[in-house]
């Protein structure tokens, strides 16, 4: 359509070039306050309108408009081109219709695909999308970013060059940091984007300066050096730590740190990983040439991960953990479970996984760290352990046949070693109605040795045949009161198992696990198979629920007992069990409210009338990042301790988090943690002092220091996992 003259006034002409239908707009999706990493920020981020499927067509809008030599369009007062992904609004603009090219001036905006740009005048070229802005300013939706260049120049969906450019992500007005440069380019290409020049200032201060930055611009990953880390400790001295990152391929990185520590000396890191579609691992190596603290020493560790499924319901695994003398995680391990570790296990497996049947082949060993554990006392090496599994799937009301088996070759050095072969088959009938259920099994234990490392005397080949007997029954009662169900859940567990003497049967990985409530219901009170435990008991247990009408469980009681009905024989060395009852177990969580949560348990010890074991909880959690828990373990004049942690807003911007763990018995504190942080719309900053007691009696104390540029970079070291480690539900 071509207008005959101008027009003006309220009237408004509206053109679209090639005649094809009008085309779809996308709203505007503005980045508010309030959502993730920007919720302390009040501007208001603009997402580009661009036209959902605009290929092929251009569609112009104005107050009034010429046209001369049939080809040149003159538009003025609120001119709008939308053209191919594209948007261009201006005060005035001359367009030219064969070449597709359109020159702007006054209040001029430019929008595509998370890019606005705003400037006097630009030129543009709309078929290939690239032109130029004058004095521009331009923001970024996706990076909550915006700022301002000399010119802009933009070369299609290829790349775009800045000049004399400042960026921020802060609020407009409040630009606390801002990164300029002389020259910017980012090629979208390659997704790489490389600064000339570049000042990161904040609060107007300068602190860092590069003649040449190269950067990537989506998530994707690319060589250079890394945020430096800085910290400090009493063991360490000064922490100065320079990575460099490695893009060796789309599927496999490296990382190289020099970490240097003013008291200790030079420690090389590396880290290399590796993904394919059916592999994934990581290979950490840390070495000082010489450790100033420790005799001038070589020191180091290797750390080997793998994990793959190299053919439909196979998995592997690899790991591998090495350390070159036993101070070293008490050294260099930065946490308290860390430096706890007394077996580093190095182990690699290979499990199949079908609907009926599984196996696996296992090869374990271990590093004792910790020398004083004596040699009786270390873990066996298991080269190998296969293991068949018959697990059908469960049948109600029909006979079902399982089949548990293994043969492994224990080895240690100067101690009894040899194979162990273990044959389980079962067969049970599980009953069930809507109301109760029953299922009575029957289980033969089959176990066969060939020793080697005997004491004078020992027999070579013991072997021994239990049969075990179990008959589960409970019922499911509930009803209504209100909005809640209360349902009430009587069970009973009988078990039958006849003794068997198996003083000629060495101990290789078998113990007593801790007596909760889920010992109630197993067929044998040792872990593995080197002891069965003779039985003639009955488990007796009551579980009760309150659950809303949205299925939420706002109560649950668990208890319960063991009755024996003869002493039990079969022990790991000490006198025969003569008491004819077991402690009484219980559990119980409340979800007072949807931001309160109260657990515990209970083990009460019936002859001592006193409680032998037990812990209580408190999770107060109201909203995000607002956390509070208490704890207490206690365990017969054994154990106990108390555990405090938080996060919590002391202002909008600023938050405390702390951690207080003390062994009450021996009245000394295990970890101590305590820190403040600031942030707001752009920047944030942590400071976090640590100690904590390492499995020599040492103290460690550490402080840190972490500062981020919002949606630029880091400096210090990263304390998400500390945290994260110490206070449950800790987010960043």
């Amino acid at each position: 359509m071509h207008p005959p003259g101008p027009a003006r006034g309220a009237r408004r002409i509206f053109l679209a070039f090639l005649l094809l239908p009008s085309a779809a707009l996308v709203p505007a999706s503005p980045v508010q306050a309030g959502q993730g990493k920007w919720a302390l920020c009040r501007h208001v981020i603009e997402s580009p309108q661009i036209p959902a499927d605009a290929q092929g067509r251009t569609f112009v809008s104005a107050d009034e408009g010429t046209i001369s030599e049939g080809t040149i369009y003159r538009f003025r007062g609120d001119v709008e081109i939308l053209a191919d992904r594209q948007r261009l609004r201006a005060d005035e603009v001359t367009y030219w219709r064969p070449t597709e090219r359109a020159r702007a001036s006054g209040r001029l905006r430019y929008e595509k695909k998370n890019l606005i740009v705003e400037g006097t005048e630009g030129n543009f070229q709309l078929d290939s999308e690239t032109g130029t802005v004058e004095e521009a300013r331009f923001q970024l939706a996706r990076e909550h970013g915006h700022g301002r260049a000399q010119q802009i120049f933009l070369e299609g969906g290829r790349r775009t060059t800045l000049m004399d450019s400042s960026y921020t992500t802060c609020d407009p007005g409040r630009e606390d940091w801002q990164l300029r440069a002389r020259k910017v380019t980012l090629d979208h290409e390659r997704n790489v984007g490389t600064a000339r020049h570049a000042w990161l200032s904040f609060m107007k201060i300068p602190l860092f300066y590069s003649p040449y930055l190269s950067f990537p611009l989506n998530n994707q990953r690319k060589s250079g050096f890394l945020v430096p880390t800085i910290g400090r400790s009493n063991k360490l001295g000064r922490e100065l730590a320079l990575p460099y990152y490695l893009n060796l391929a789309p599927n496999y990185d490296a990382t190289i740190t020099p970490n240097y520590f003013s008291r200790r000396g030079l420690l090389m890191m590396g880290e290399f990983r590796y993904l394919t579609t059916r592999n994934g691992g990581q290979i950490n190596l840390e070495i000082i040439d010489q450790d100033k603290a420790y005799g001038d020493q070589r020191r180091g560790a290797l750390t080997l991960r793998h994990d793959g499924t190299p053919w439909p319901r196979v998995r592997s695994a690899l790991q591998y953990n090495y350390v070159s003398d036993a101070d070293y995680l008490n050294d260099f391990g930065r946490s308290l479970s860390l430096a706890a570790v007394s077996h580093l296990p190095q182990m690699a497996s290979l499990n199949y996984a079908g609907e009926t049947l599984s196996a696996g082949l296992l090869l374990q060993s271990f590093q004792t760290v910790d020398d004083t554990i004596p040699d009786s006392a270390r873990p066996y090496q298991r080269l190998p352990q296969f293991t068949l599994d018959l697990s059908p799937q469960d049948q109600s009301n029909r006979p079902v046949f399982t089949l548990e088996s293994e043969l492994v070759n224990f080895q240690r050095t100067d101690r009894v070693s040899g194979l162990r072969a273990d044959l389980q088959p079962a067969i049970s009938l599980p009953l069930e109605h809507p109301g109760a259920f029953l299922e009575p099994r029957l289980k033969l234990a089959y176990t066969a040795y060939d020793l080697s490392e005997l004491p004078p005397g020992g027999e070579a080949r013991p072997q021994r045949t239990v049969p075990l007997f179990s008959l589960d029954g409970g019922l499911f009662l509930e009803r209504w009161y209100g909005p809640l169900l209360h349902t009430v859940e009587p069970r009973l567990f009988y078990l039958y198992v006849p003794r068997r003497d198996q003083s000629d049967i060495p101990l290789f990985d078998t113990g007593l696990p801790d007596f909760n409530f889920n010992q109630l219901f197993r067929d044998n009170r040792f872990t593995n198979v080197d002891r069965i435990g003779d039985a003639n008991q009955l488990s007796v247990a009551l579980t009760t629920r309150l659950v809303n009408k949205d299925g939420v469980e706002r109560l649950v009681l668990k208890g319960g007992q063991i009755l024996y009905f003869q002493d039990r024989e079969v022990t790991l060395g000490s006198a025969p069990e003569t008491r004819g009852r077991s402690d009484i177990v219980a559990e119980a969580t409340a979800n007072l409210t949807a931001a309160l949560t109260l657990t515990g348990d209970l083990r009460w010890d019936t002859e001592l009338d006193t409680v032998d074991k037990g812990a209580v909880g408190l999770r107060y959690r109201p909203g995000h990042r607002r956390v509070l828990n208490l704890s207490y373990r206690y365990r017969n004049d054994t154990l106990e301790q108390s555990d405090v942690s938080l996060l919590w807003p002391l202002h909008r911007n600023w938050h405390i988090m702390g951690r207080w763990n003390r062994d009450l018995l021996k009245e000394q504190t295990l970890e101590t943690l305590g820190g403040l942080e600031y942030q707001n719309c752009c920047w944030r900053v942590n400071f976090l002092a640590r100690r904590y007691l390492k499995r020599n009696g040492e103290d460690s104390v550490t402080y840190y220091v972490e500062f981020e540029f919002k949606g630029l970079a880091s400096l210090g070291r990263d304390m998400e996992a500390i945290l994260g480690n110490a206070i449950l539900g800790y987010r960043k």
